[in-house]
């Protein structure tokens, strides 16, 4: 494993453990809605802003990306490398308790994710990759299966963050054509966990929208790594954020393709 993914991985694993421990004393029955957002952005901004001086301490010549603190530049200098760090990946279900979301902390060289890792602190899942050395789960090789048939696939889907439009009703179309011709189709929440069940062939496939840098970056990096492809909806490989995906291994991504 690569230096800076173990970096990543201790910082990850750092903040994922005060996160369960935050969830632990937190008591969501007896807390009002505005309770719930106050401790969702406290816990989101802190352990965020943890990671980030964790990695500091480490590469203070890098610079840092969080999706909820911003940018941060080195004190001097131009930056070596770029890191992305998201500490919540999918908000709604950490704010009602599904313990379906992820920790991402991804290294950007030139622009390109070199390295990621993806942490769900609920399960102990542990996803990480490096570019040109392949993808692992808990340090065990991923490789993507081999499914052709999309009516024996089991697929994840996540909709349009919002809720109107000429799109969204498009995409819900899209998802609702799917439902009839795969096995079986699931909402799981975090669009990053299901880039990496895809690599790791927990599902066959995956219909992803507005994914932001974060998820996409972290998540194509395992997918790729693991041999899956992505593209998006019009079947192109070039994808930039904010963006709707398709992911699956190279024998399933055409037939998905052409289902949606």
């Amino acid at each position: 494993m690569q230096p800076l993914v173990n970096l990543a991985l201790r910082a990850a694993r750092n903040a994922g453990q005060d996160l369960v421990r935050s969830l632990d004393r937190f008591d969501p029955y007896q807390s009002s809605d505005q309770e719930k957002s106050k401790f969702v952005a406290d816990c989101a901004i802190g352990l965020e802003k943890s990671i980030i001086f964790e990695l500091k301490n480490a590469c203070p010549e890098d610079s840092y990306q969080g999706r909820e603190t911003g940018f941060h530049s080195p004190s001097e200098g131009t930056p070596k490398n770029q890191w992305q760090v998201c500490v919540i990946d999918d908000l709604v279900n950490f704010r009602v308790g599904l313990p379906d979301f992820a920790i991402i902390v991804s290294c950007l060289v030139n622009g390109k994710t070199e390295h990621t890792v993806v942490v769900n602190p609920m399960n102990g899942d542990e996803f990480s990759a490096s570019r040109g050395r392949g993808a692992q789960l808990n340090n065990r090789r991923l490789r993507c299966g081999q499914l052709r048939e999309i009516n024996q696939a089991l697929i994840g889907f996540k909709t349009p963050n919002h809720s109107e439009g000429e799109h969204v009703f498009e995409i819900r179309q899209k998802i609702t054509n799917l439902m009839s011709q795969a096995n079986d189709v699931r909402a799981l929440g975090s669009s990053v966990l299901m880039m990496a069940y895809a690599a790791a062939d927990r599902l066959h496939g995956a219909v992803l929208c507005d994914m932001d840098e974060y998820s996409l970056n972290a998540g194509s990096l395992i997918a790729h790594e693991a041999g899956c492809l992505t593209a998006n909806l019009s079947g192109e490989p070039l994808i930039k954020a904010p963006a709707d995906i398709l992911v699956a291994n190279p024998r399933l991504l055409k037939e998905l393709i052409q289902k949606v």
